[in-house]
Parts: C-alpha cells; sequence; structure tokens
C-alpha cells in the first residue's frame, strides 16, 4: 500500500510545516467507521483564494484526490461514499471559489491553469509523493489536464463521465440538447425570452450578474431546474431558501464565468496533450444515456489516451450515484495503481 505520507510524518505535521493550523476536527459530514479520521482545513493559495480541503480515510493508505464538477459545484458528503475509507487517504478540495472555499463564487483570478497550480500546491504541502487522480463531468476534464501538466505526480487515473473542454460540449447542452428533451430546453429558452438559441448562456451569465437579487435568483433556479430535467427528467427539486437561491447563484456565476471561455481549454490541443498520459493506467466510465456530457467523449478521450480502458455502462445517465456506475467506479478503484 502506498503511504500517504512520508514516514513520520503526520497530516498535522505537514500542514504545520507550510504555516496551516487545523482549525477543527469533522466528523459530522456523514457517517464514518469509529476508527476514520476526517480533518478539514483551508489552503491559501494566488491572489487572495483559500480552498476548503477535507482529507478522509487512511492517512496510510493509497493517496485519492476528488475533484468535483461543476465547475462550480464543491465537493458534497456523499462523494465519499464511492471510496474505500480503509484502502485510501482521500483528498476533498473545493475549487477555487466553489463549494466552501473563500470568496465564494469569486471568478477573478480564477481559471483552469490556476486550479491546475491550486492542485500541485495543495499535493506538496500534504507531502504526497504521487496520487491517483479521480473526477466526474467538469472533475475529469480537470484531472487530465492537471495529469497533463504534473504527469511525474498521478500514480493513474479514474474518470467517470468526461466533459469535453472548449465550446463544443458546452454548444451541446445548451443547444444540441434541446432535441432529447424539447420540454426543458423550451422551459429555459422562456425564462430567458431577450436570448436566441445562440446566446442562451452569455444570457444567462449577464442575468446572474445582476444585482438584483431576484433576477440573479431565477436565472439559477431556471438553470438548475433545467440541468436536473436533462441529467435526470424523474427527479423533483425541491425549492431553496433565501440562503439556498444565494448559493445557487454563485454556483452558476462561477459555472457561466468557466463554459463562456470554454472552460480556458483548447479541445484540440487538449486531446493532442492526452497523448503524453499513454502508460498511465487512466479508466474512463461512461453512462451510454448520458445527456449531459454526452457518451462520444469517453470514446474520443479513449483514442486520444493509447493504453486507457473505457467502461460503457449502458442504460446509465449522469448520476455518479447510479448502481450501475457506483459499481464500476468502485471496481475501478479497487485495482491497485502502480507505485512506482
Amino acid at each position: 500500500m502506498v503511504s500517504g505520507l512520508p514516514d513520520g510524518i503526520t497530516v498535522e505535521r505537514s500542514l504545520a510545516k507550510a504555516g496551516i493550523l487545523l482549525p477543527h476536527e469533522n466528523h459530522d459530514l456523514m457517517p464514518v467507521p469509529p476508527d476514520d479520521r476526517s480533518t478539514t482545513f483551508f489552503l491559501p493559495v494566488s491572489e487572495g483564494h483559500r480552498l476548503f480541503v477535507e482529507t478522509w480515510g487512511n492517512p496510510a493508505g493509497e493517496p485519492v484526490l476528488v475533484l468535483h464538477g461543476g465547475p462550480g459545484s464543491g465537493c458534497t458528503p456523499r462523494l465519499k461514499t464511492l471510496y474505500d475509507p480503509l484502502r485510501h487517504w482521500v483528498i476533498l478540495p473545493d475549487q477555487r471559489g466553489a463549494g466552501r472555499s473563500e470568496p465564494r463564487g469569486r471568478t477573478e483570478a480564477n481559471d483552469t491553469a490556476r486550479l491546475v497550480a491550486d492542485l500541485e500546491r495543495l499535493r506538496s504541502v500534504l507531502g504526497v509523493g504521487r496520487w491517483r487522480v479521480t473526477g466526474g463531468s467538469w472533475g475529469a476534464a480537470l484531472g487530465l489536464a492537471y495529469a497533463q501538466a504534473h504527469r511525474q505526480a498521478v500514480s493513474g487515473l479514474v474518470l467517470r463521465s468526461s466533459f469535453m473542454p472548449g465550446h463544443g460540449n458546452i454548444d451541446w447542452f445548451f443547444r444540441g440538447v434541446a432535441r432529447h428533451r424539447p420540454a426543458a430546453w423550451q422551459a429555459l429558452a422562456a425564462a430567458l425570452p431577450e436570448a436566441s438559441p445562440e446566446t442562451l448562456l452569455s444570457a444567462l451569465a449577464d442575468r446572474l450578474g445582476a444585482a438584483d437579487a431576484g433576477v440573479a435568483g431565477a436565472a439559477a433556479l431556471a438553470w438548475q431546474r433545467y440541468e436536473q430535467a436533462v441529467a435526470d427528467p424523474a427527479a423533483i427539486l425541491t425549492e431553496p431558501d433565501a440562503a439556498g437561491r444565494e448559493s445557487l447563484v454563485l454556483k452558476y456565476r462561477l459555472q457561466a464565468h468557466y463554459l463562456l471561455a470554454g472552460c480556458f481549454l483548447e479541445e484540440t490541443t487538449f486531446l493532442a496533450g492526452c497523448a503524453s498520459l499513454a502508460a498511465l493506467p487512466v479508466t474512463l466510465i461512461h453512462g451510454g444515456d448520458d445527456l449531459v456530457c454526452p457518451p462520444g467523449n469517453g470514446v474520443r478521450l479513449h483514442v486520444a489516451i493509447p493504453g486507457s480502458d473505457l467502461i460503457p455502462i449502458p442504460g446509465c445517465g449522469h448520476d455518479p450515484f447510479h448502481p450501475a456506475l457506483a459499481a464500476a467506479w468502485r471496481d475501478a478503484l479497487a485495482r491497485p495503481a502502480p507505485h512506482a
């Protein structure tokens, strides 16, 4: 088993060396085994941002980085159910501006290159030599961007429902999906009467940035309802309270910032860079009915990464907790990544 930290170094000692004090031990996010440890801290990064980070599981186990989706969603407690707290030392950072990171929702000094640099700083602070990189949707794309930039730090990748950077996947979500979920698309378009099909995203961004909280909140709710209808039309959404609506505005404002920029990655360059990961163990898991990130994304990445494993899951959409997707995920993580 790969040790999460060098011999004789604890999480606390590694963080203290970097000048980071643990605010508290956190066992409240979800039930965990009695002998398990969960630690949270804020990691200062550049330009006034601070990442909220949780480590969970076995500090002597295999280090596993968890990259959440969105962009802007943050790590949720349920993500931990996809990992083994006895086998893995799970590291869950909220990306810049996302989740519990501070300042919440901030788009300034927030782009993919900075997110990649933040992850490398986190690895250094924790004293991790190599870690397995995992993520779904946008988190999968970020994981691949990180691995291309810091290949020596990655023991392998397990990725689900991969998002493809650039403008193709974004155009698909805001236009191409219309023929598959016409009612959902029409509801979104009706909420933005000033927009054409080509300008739905920019119209959402304008409203999310409005000084009027009611305008911004309505745009966030329209986006959430559309996204949920595309991902899982059977799901029932509850009306958020004022704090929940504010959180949605911050999340989608940050997401719009990234999507309008093609996630700050050029698709052709990104795919070409994937070839450099040829000798790494890369597992790509993708639902066959995924309308948020189409299954073709997985196929294209599989072709671009020689030796990668593509595991299509028929009958599954974008939900990481669908039993078949979750089972494939846990199975992939149960296979040890190379230690050297």
